[in-house]
């Protein structure tokens, strides 16, 4: 039955890959293990990239033929996002080049809105990455509201904690920011949990979630609808698509902000997203959203014979227009998500067992993997070596990683530089892995680990 077990992960391994040219054998490449940092791309995004560029390359909305096909592969890339978030009939989406210009966006939206007051108060968790702390501190300094820090355990495995949420509460709470998975930590909050609470919490329904869901996309399907957040971005370029990024709103939080969206002023607070949607997405990434729709459906169907996607010679599955794109259907997100979770977590188990066998080696976040609880993005410090010094040999060994703060400064400032890192500034060293790594990957990581920790 193992046996059984370990071929049909080798042919999910292999289906994955078949669509990455970056992964073809004969190029020699590092093996990659920095996903948190962005993913690789399947060739069907980036031919249907190019192919909007030469032949559907319009301004939207001027009625001619091009302009015509520019403009709906433009609607259609948000319709897949909300097919991706579960957010058909419970808000929209706004698209952007990065969530970091998305969250600044929204804060800044609140800002103009006038809704955030002189003594009213924002929290906000301290493993964030600084897209979603640092434009809720510069509001509250810009209107007089109060922060109050959300604080993650001291110690291993430095834990969040909802009791310690409810603590900060109070009939004043306008704003909780936090990271549905911490992108060094690897934990994931209990978002459902943390909205119920938040939402029977003294303020009641005023109070808006805002939730990062930038390190969890990749590993796990988004349920905005089941969960019942506010606001929740992620990056579509760390979920195999362009350098894009989402931001959901539900209708009663777009509602919130009324006219005080950043585009122009003759464009109506109800026009949503379009209000949200200074300058526009880019006509060519919402190709290669809508693209995505053909590795998502490829994944969710991995039973099906592969066989004609799995040469070097044929990594597209159509022919680069993404007009020619599957539609994408709910349960096929939720099953290509449950093709990639089986397929971490085998991953996910060889590495933490093998960091948590290491006397020296702290793993900063969950010491399991169970993935209920945690992430293939895997963090970790050592007793006497700097994480320059781990990554580097890493490096060298075959295998692209990287180690700092990882944009998570207050947390590391606070945990990690004061009492793991050799320097200020060294930070942690990061593994993350996606559903596209295999089992021999890992396999020559541990033993190259084994000599280096």
């Amino acid at each position: 039955m193992a046996l059984k077990s370990d071929m049909q992960l080798t042919e999910l391994y292999e289906r994955s890959r078949s669509q990455f040219p970056v992964f073809d054998s004969s190029l020699k490449n590092m093996a990659f293990m920095e996903n948190a940092g962005g993913s690789q791309v399947p060739a069907c995004v980036a031919d249907a990239i190019r192919h909007h560029l030469l032949f559907n390359n319009a301004q939207l909305g001027a009625g001619h033929d091009l302009s015509n096909r520019s403009t709906a592969v433009v609607e259609k890339a948000h319709n897949v996002i909300k097919t991706i978030m579960n957010a058909h009939g419970v808000g929209e989406v706004a698209l952007s080049g990065a969530t970091s210009n998305l969250f600044a966006m929204l804060a800044d939206s609140y800002r103009r809105s006038k809704r955030i007051q002189p003594g009213d108060e924002i929290i906000i968790l301290d493993s964030s990455h600084e897209a979603n702390a640092g434009p809720w501190v510069r509001l509250a300094q810009e209107t007089g509201a109060l922060v109050k820090w959300w604080r993650v355990s001291d110690t291993p495995p430095f834990s969040t904690s909802l009791s310690d949420l409810k603590k900060l509460l109070s009939d004043k709470t306008k704003i909780v920011a936090f990271p549905h998975v911490s992108n060094l930590l690897g934990e994931v909050v209990d978002v459902a949990a943390a909205v119920k609470m938040i939402q029977a919490g003294p303020a009641g329904g005023v109070t808006r979630t805002v939730v990062d869901g930038v390190a969890y996309a990749p590993h796990l399907a988004i349920d905005v609808k089941g969960w019942g957040v506010d606001w929740y971005g992620f990056s579509v370029y760390k979920t195999w698509g362009p350098h894009m990024a989402a931001l959901y709103g539900s209708h009663a939080a777009f509602q919130d902000l009324n006219e005080a969206g950043p585009n122009h002023y003759w464009i109506s607070g109800t026009d949503v997203p379009y209000k949200f949607e200074l300058g526009g997405p880019a006509h060519e990434g919402c190709a290669g959203i809508v693209a995505l729709t053909q590795y998502l459906n490829h994944m969710a169907a991995p039973s099906s014979s592969s066989s004609d996607n799995n040469t070097a010679d044929n990594y597209g599955m159509s022919n680069g227009s993404s007009t020619h794109s599957p539609d994408l259907h709910r349960d096929t997100v939720e099953a290509a998500y449950a093709t990639f979770r089986k397929m971490e977590a085998p991953l996910q188990q060889q590495l933490v067992d093998c960091l948590n066998a290491k006397p020296d080696v702290t793993i900063i976040g969950p010491a399991h993997a169970d993935t209920s609880n945690r992430v293939a993005t895997i963090s970790f410090v050592h007793k006497t070596k700097s994480s320059k010094q781990l990554n580097d040999a890493i490096q060298k060994a075959g295998f692209a990683i990287r180690h700092g703060h990882m944009y998570a400064m207050r947390l590391t400032e606070r945990l990690v530089d004061k009492k793991y890192a050799r320097s200020a500034g060294d930070g942690v060293v990061r593994i993350s892995l996606l559903h596209y790594n295999t089992a021999e990957e890992v396999h020559h990581l541990v033993n190259a680990l084994d000599e280096i920790l």
